[in-house]
């Protein structure tokens, strides 16, 4: 991680001791730049304190754990993404991964209704990924997006099962690619179900789209507002504007924000030269470098019960 001639770059200082808790790796139907125990050594060459490995259709909590085996210095954890692959808002797949040892319940993420209808019915580029062994494509078609609210705007039964579930848990529930009125029911009924552990995810991407103003309210309700560095750069379908990101982390306090990669695509950085340009960014666009140490270790250690 140094420069030409031992030069250290800029934002490592910031690394040391971060926490991503938002990083794609391999396995994976998507192509990915790294797998499990190549992004825990990464993070260890920075000196960061931990990791969370995502997936839109398995649970990774299983692979952290040998993750974890193999680079003991990092702090590496897993969760579940509540897609199809998985059933959907099944509170079983929540018991399997939190019983592994997972530390965030996602709800749906291409499989959201948002993101289908956001996309197109094929999901974007997602529903090519899945192909029978003979290789026929499966579709969406006859099967509708999934949503965690009834046609009367109330939490469908297995939601408030499975926000049950990670309050007694007491781990991070992540609202992931659901629409902003979902998002707002969510963190509601998650703060009426106990749930301690809020990060409304990658808020500023134009698939979900919360006003500064709606990530302020959440906020004061308890919620941490993840401003990731993925959905900004040039490969995302649509990206996110920069200058409202960081309006956003100025009204909605250092205190209640959280810095994350969201990498591991191939066409992008590895996440810890992501994170690092993000922090150098967001520094000489005038956060200061404080509050990016409370964003990108403090806040998310508290989350992952890392200190």
């Amino acid at each position: 991680m140094e420069a030409y001639r031992g030069v250290t770059k800029p934002g490592m200082d910031i690394l040391k001791e971060a926490c991503d808790l938002h990083l794609h790796t391999g396995p994976s139907i998507f192509q990915r730049l790294i797998d499990d125990v190549e992004a825990a050594e990464q993070a260890r060459s920075a000196g960061m304190k931990a990791i969370v490995l995502k997936d839109h259709h398995q649970q990774t909590a299983s692979r952290a754990t040998i993750a974890r085996k193999f680079v003991p210095e990092v702090e590496t954890f897993g969760g579940v993404v509540l897609n199809y692959a998985v059933g959907g808002l099944n509170p079983f797949a929540v018991v399997a991964a939190i019983n592994y040892g997972g530390k965030i319940i996602y709800m749906p993420t291409t499989d959201a209704a948002n993101h289908i209808e956001f996309f197109g019915s094929e999901g974007a580029t997602y529903a090519r990924l899945f192909k029978t062994v003979s290789g026929r494509q499966m579709s969406y078609r006859g099967k509708r997006g999934i949503t965690i609210l009834t046609e009367r705007d109330e939490l469908v039964p297995e939601t408030e099962e499975i926000l049950n579930l990670i309050a007694e848990a007491d781990i991070i529930l992540g609202t992931c690619h659901l629409s902003p009125k979902e998002i707002e029911i969510l963190v509601e009924e998650a703060r009426n179900a106990s749930v301690k552990k809020i990060l409304v995810t990658h808020a500023t991407w134009p698939p979900i789209n919360l006003s500064v103003e709606k990530q302020v309210e959440l906020a004061r309700k308890g919620a941490y507002i993840e401003q990731a560095l993925g959905v900004h750069l040039p490969w995302t379908y649509e990206r996110a504007n920069i200058n409202i990101t960081v309006k956003a982390i100025r009204e909605v306090g250092a205190d209640r924000s959280i810095l994350s990669s969201d990498l591991g695509q191939v066409n992008n950085p590895f996440p810890v030269e992501g994170l690092r340009s993000f922090y150098v960014l967001l520094e000489r666009i005038g956060i200061k470098k404080e509050d990016l140490r409370t964003m990108a270790c403090a806040n998310p250690a508290k989350l992952l019960g890392v200190q």
